[in-house]
């Protein structure tokens, strides 16, 4: 198996706890937790589901399930929990093996017992199955199953109270439980005829090293109902299943081998990458979204426009664009589209989220051979919109074009640009005036609306736009580009240039209509790779500045610095593979090949088959945020594919 783990790495806590799993059911509900089913955040679970009557927010219901089995009277837990100062059960130690293919599998040995245990989220249900098999020569033992009940957000913590209804009701070989108003009745059920003991219990002070590694609060009690339990027999199947709806408990073992057959294999770097690209893709209420990341992360304007190339490219669906697209389409608000893609909040906007639209469609029309006449025909009235919102400053009065025709940042409350950390909500960064990648941003959507009105002979539009480029283009390397360093200010305001070494130049670089020389962006990218180049994507920031934090630790605010003040973010790495492809040819091929070797290798590391949110700076480059992200994910692919197209253009000459 291309992802497996051994007992040796399975029965040390310090390996198992820092790799973990994900499992969706492409609806916005989810299961995480670490390699041995210990969980070490508020954000693990085995069914976390998005409720309506909260505001479409996910709740976490089925915390845990710790397993039990007896032979001869002696029981051997197989649950592993956290508390302050020590674990309790210890089922770890009985692990010999771990694999995550179509799903993830781990299996237990003990007292001349094998049992295997595989789980799975339905597709298009708020449900998990998990399927526990006897191995080896026992012909059956007893099977005690024990869930541990949180019914809570993701983002809190649950507590011993005397208002969860510990009650039950019976439900078709197994319980239906909700243990507050408003949240979904959770039935939990079994393929098999079992005994359920109520017995209502609160275990407390379970701990997340996690979540106490940040500072925050982390620890939790949570609720277990009472026990199943069962016989199982050799090489005969049970499946568990924890759902929000009753289900026919006659289907549950045809489900899960259904379910197993129609997922993709998850066999090499590509296909992890295809698979987890897929997990991104929300179709509900007859919107289709795209998740920021997992497993807290929302859909967001500027991330699903940057994911979704990649996205669709990985999985092949061309209609995806226009999908996603389309669903957008109904949040923009007087031009703009908004920073969180949501019904349940007042649209809020950011410096250069809607620009990234143009990007996107450039993308489509090179991967999908669409005219250009068409995507004008199409998309006109949106683009504009976009352009003149940017320009007249209406809708967002904090980003408006300014008289020389670049686009200005005021100060604003909270970070507008893609570097948006905050601390006590006061901004690690203070990006404001000009910022580089939004004007770069902004002279590729202009230059390419004229493109697209050329071929579909919109006179008006050319008229009215056809002057912005020289003058955006001529202001832009007025104001950015410093040709003492040889490289671009990040921002520029009261005519002072902020010459930190940051990624984003390298955007200005890569874009299809780009303001700068060849030889502007040569210097620019012999200065990226000897600053910012690492195995990991592009750091935020020089090691050799003041303010750069190598590692993601130490107290809050420190580790939340080391996001934006040198910690390394992948998706940017696809800009600087563009460029150099663009600027070197087929000689960069090898260096290509060679910089996506080194993400394979990291994904055994923190979220197995998955790409993090963000590195260190610094080796061994550790993995941090959330495991898996959307643009880092889609970048890789959209890297591949550069270089795949690169290869296969080159060979027809």
């Amino acid at each position: 198996m291309y992802l497996n783990f051994k007992q040796r790495d399975l029965v040390n806590l310090e390996f198992a706890l820092q790799r973990e799993i994900l499992g969706t059911n492409r609806e916005g509900g989810y299961l995480s937790t670490t390699l041995n089913f210990c969980n070490t955040s508020r954000y693990h679970g085995l069914l976390i589901v998005p409720i309506d009557e909260f505001s479409g927010r996910n709740h976490l219901l089925l915390s845990s399930l710790d397993e039990t089995i007896i032979i001869n009277d002696k029981e051997f837990n197989f649950g592993i929990h956290q508390y302050p100062d020590t674990f309790y059960p210890k089922g770890h130690k009985y692990i010999i093996s771990s694999e995550l293919n179509k799903y993830y599998s781990i299996t237990y040995q003990v007292a001349g017992v094998s049992l295997r245990k595989d789980i799975i989220m339905l597709h298009k249900q708020p449900q998990v199955l998990i399927r526990y098999t006897l191995l080896g020569t026992h012909d059956s033992v007893c099977l005690r199953l024990k869930p541990f009940l949180a019914f809570r957000d993701i983002h809190q913590l649950c507590k011993e109270n005397h208002i969860a209804d510990t009650n039950y009701q019976k439900a078709p070989q197994g319980i239906a439980v909700k243990l507050y108003e408003g949240f979904p009745t959770l039935y939990m059920q079994l393929s098999k005829k079992n005994d359920f003991r109520h017995n209502p219990h609160w275990y407390k002070n379970i701990q997340y090293s996690k979540d106490k590694e940040h500072g925050g609060d982390n620890q939790e009690d949570l609720l277990v109902p009472g026990d199943f339990e069962l016989t199982l027999t050799r090489e005969k199947p049970v499946i568990f299943s924890a759902s929000t709806t009753e289900e026919d408990v006659k289907k549950l073992v045809k489900e899960f081998d259904h379910a197993a057959q129609e997922r993709a294999p998850r066999d090499s770097f590509e296909n992890c990458l295809k698979y987890a690209s897929g997990q991104f893709v929300i179709e509900k209420l007859n919107e289709t979204r795209i998740k920021s990341g997992y497993p807290w992360h929302l859909s967001y304007g500027r991330n699903t426009f940057i994911s979704l190339p990649g996205i669709a490219i990985a999985t092949g669906n061309t209609s995806l664009f226009e999908q996603v697209i389309e669903s957008m389409q109904q949040y923009q608000k007087g031009g703009l589209f908004p920073r969180l893609i949501s019904s349940h909040v007042a649209p809020e906007f950011n410096a250069d989220g809607s620009l990234w639209l143009f990007w996107t469609l450039q993308q489509y029309e090179r991967w999908a051979k669409v005219p250009q006449r068409m995507l004008w025909k199409k998309y006109r009235n949106t683009l504009i919109a976009v352009l003149e919102a940017y320009r007249d400053g209406r809708t967002f009065p904090q980003v408006h074009m300014e008289e020389n025709k670049l686009i200005y940042n005021q100060r604003y409350h909270r970070p507008l640009t893609w570097m948006n950390g905050t601390i006590n909500e006061v901004p690690i960064l203070e990006r404001n005036g000009y910022v580089v990648e939004v004007n770069a941003l902004w002279y590729n959507a202009v230059c390419y609306a004229l493109d697209l009105a050329k071929a579909g002979k919109d006179r008006e539009f050319i008229a009215q736009w056809k002057d912005y480029p020289k003058e955006i283009q001529e202001q832009f390397l007025l104001t950015f580009w410093n040709e003492q360093k040889g490289y671009l200010a990040d921002t520029q305001d009261d005519g002072k240039q902020d010459l930190s070494i940051r990624p984003n130049q390298v955007i200005a670089c890569a874009l299809n209509y780009s303001p700068l020389k060849e030889s502007q962006k040569k210097s620019i990218i012999d200065l990226v790779k000897k600053k910012l180049l690492t195995e990991r994507g592009l750091r935020t920031l020089a090691p050799d500045d003041k303010r750069y934090r190598a590692r993601c630790e130490g107290s809050m605010q420190e580790q939340e610095e080391a996001i934006y003040q040198g910690g390394t973010h992948t998706w940017l790495l696809s800009f600087y593979i563009e460029t150099c492809l663009n600027l070197y040819g087929k000689d960069f091929i090898p260096k290509a090949e060679e910089l996506l070797d080194k993400i394979d290798e990291d994904i055994l590391n923190y979220g197995i088959g998955l790409i993090s949110e963000f590195y260190d700076g610094n080796p061994p480059y550790s993995g941090h945020g959330c495991i898996s992200q959307a643009r880092n994910t889609a970048e890789i692919i959209r890297s591949i594919y550069l270089i795949n197209s690169y290869k296969e253009n080159n060979s027809h000459k």
